[in-house]
């Protein structure tokens, strides 16, 4: 998530990493909170055709919960 291009990409999307956290039980769990217009990651992480870009940045689908929050 800290990588230049994803920061950069981020950017862009006028969009912000507000928590990385890492589970202490399992170091492959994170948890990641972003804040950013609605629906943008969103968008991102469920379009089939993005996926093949998102996993080559390290990220496993499989156990993927992603949930949308509005403040």
């Amino acid at each position: 998530m800290n990588a230049e291009e994803q920061q950069s990409m981020f950017k862009e999307m006028e969009v912000k990493t507000f928590y990385i956290g890492m589970s202490l039980d399992d170091p492959q769990k994170t948890t990641v909170i972003f804040q950013g217009p609605e629906n943008v990651l969103y968008d991102i992480f469920m379009n089939p055709e993005t996926k093949p870009i998102v996993e080559a940045s390290g990220h496993i689908y499989e156990d993927t919960k992603i949930t949308r929050w509005i403040s």
